[in-house]
């Protein structure tokens, strides 16, 4: 029988508003890009992972809405994502990212109930006043995110959002040592959102076009840092901020182009990584990769 920590319950919550034929569970609006991760000479130091010390690689690249609605409104003040794979000769890199410092819930029981809270109940189509209630009561931890998303509009571009891994992991450096880290990127253009007239009079459909005119000017470049933490910053609670402001250079991130549909039929797990790269002991960020593949089964059927 699946557990909270098993892909199934976290998987059903996911596809309970609905599934649509072929899109994912999760993200499922979304463009894909391509271009290349072209290390930063002084990054073997902290990881001395074969794939970041070989460059430029290829990368294929989705930017997308959280939801599992694939014609979700791209002014929604929720999650965009940027999810990505360093192709190497003999190893291959993803690298899960989100628009926030952090996730919705701090363990696999707090996210799953999350989900059922939020679920519509068939009879209204909105979620069940009652049922959100108790779960707040419950879970505090899943307050966290939402109210950073109601703190400010959605993004006014794929290219002026910084992207976080929101989990932790193992960086072992040329040292031999194993040093734990959140991912980020940061975006060379700079953070920017959407004003009021621009959330009121933009279509609900306007990331694609706005990353096809700004890619006329030249490519799309990000920094990837490794975030180190600070002390008594968690390993294992994605939910909570870190307070750490050391960063590690890890390169660049260079997007060239938009490209055809081709990614959407990948799978991008955040556990899919190089030798030198390992998973922390975050149990949501097992469970997100398990259910993800599930989900990518089921998808296939």
């Amino acid at each position: 029988m699946s557990t909270p920590n098993g892909p199934l319950p976290l998987l059903d919550a996911l596809t309970r508003q609905g599934v649509h034929a072929g899109k994912r569970a999760s993200h499922a609006r979304g463009y894909c890009a391509v271009g290349h991760f072209a290390p930063d000479a002084g990054a073997a130091a902290f990881a001395g992972a074969p794939l970041l010390r070989d460059g430029p690689l290829p990368m294929t690249v989705r930017f997308s809405v959280a939801g599992g609605d694939p014609h979700a409104s791209e002014k929604t003040r929720s999650l965009r994502g940027m999810a990505l794979r360093l192709h190497g000769v003999y190893e291959t890199y993803d690298i899960v990212l989100v628009s926030e410092p952090i996730f919705f819930a701090a363990t696999p029981l707090s996210y799953l109930s999350y989900l059922e809270a939020h679920a519509a109940d068939p009879r209204t189509g909105v979620a069940d006043p009652q049922r959100l209630a108790a779960h707040a009561q419950r879970h505090p931890d899943t307050a966290r995110l939402p109210a950073l998303l109601a703190a400010h509009a959605a993004p006014a571009s794929y290219a002026c959002t910084p992207y976080h891994s929101t989990h932790a992991f193992l960086f072992t450096g040329a040292d031999g040592e194993a040093r734990p880290a959140r991912i980020m990127a940061e975006p060379q253009a700079g953070t920017q959102y959407l004003s009021g007239a621009q959330e009121r009079q933009l279509p609900d459909s306007f990331l694609e076009r706005e990353m096809d005119e700004r890619l006329l000017h030249g490519p799309i470049r990000f920094r990837l840092y490794a975030q180190r933490p600070a002390q008594g910053d968690p390993l294992d609670d994605p939910s909570m901020p870190w307070r750490g402001q050391d960063k590690v250079l890890l390169g660049s991130l260079v997007i060239s182009a938009l490209a055809d549909d081709s990614c959407d039929h990948m799978v991008f797990l955040p556990t899919r990584l190089p030798a030198g790269i390992a998973a922390s002991d975050d149990p949501i960020l097992r469970a997100r990769a398990a259910a993800y593949a599930a989900a990518s089964l089921k998808r296939r059927r």
